[in-house]
């Protein structure tokens, strides 16, 4: 797989990128073996996987960055109390009150990839179909949680190859979206 980094202008993260890729193409030629037992294949599988989708996370977020995009989350301050006698009428036992509600934008390390993808499918600059691919690809990551169950989601080469496709993809389509 050759694919055209260059726009990525942060040299260390053109670099982390493209060794990963290599190293999950290694992985992904060793899940070949038929010799390996099926959970090795499975387990090697889903780190590719997971290696994917942090790379179109690292993309969409340096691409999201270069556009000098700005995503905002709500933040409370100077937050004060008022007296008991005033009560939400479905939530009696907490009390109520008053803050200043100020838009600050978000740290990076607070955006994560469903965020990321609907910002750039809000601002149409990624298809709704892709956005649902990224989505499904990240569901099968997900797994790694060792809290989430994986009976319902098979890791197979299947999702690899298709992993992968859309790793291409976003990588060949990622450029054009760099102009605001």
């Amino acid at each position: 797989m050759t694919t055209d980094l260059d726009f990525i202008t942060d040299t260390d993260l053109r670099k982390k990128i493209e060794n990963s890729i290599e190293y999950v193409f290694v992985l992904f030629e060793k899940s070949k073996n038929e010799k390996e037992k099926d959970l090795f294949r499975e387990e090697t599988h889903r780190v590719i996987i997971l290696y994917i989708i942090s790379i179109i996370e690292a993309v969409l977020l340096y691409v999201y960055k270069k556009r000098n995009e700005e995503l905002t989350k709500l933040e409370y301050k100077f937050v004060t109390t008022i007296p008991n006698e005033y009560k939400n009428e479905k939530e009696k036992d907490f009390p109520v009150v008053i803050a200043v509600q100020k838009k600050i934008k978000k740290q990076d390390h607070e955006i994560g990839l469903f965020e990321l993808v609907n910002f750039f499918k809000d601002k149409k600059l990624m298809m709704e179909k892709t956005v649902e691919k990224i989505l499904e690809i990240n569901d099968i990551r997900n797994t790694f949680h060792f809290n989430k169950s994986r009976s319902s989601v098979i890791c197979d080469i299947k999702h690899v190859e298709s992993a992968f496709s859309l790793l291409v993809y976003v990588i060949e389509k990622v450029p054009k979206v760099f102009k605001k």
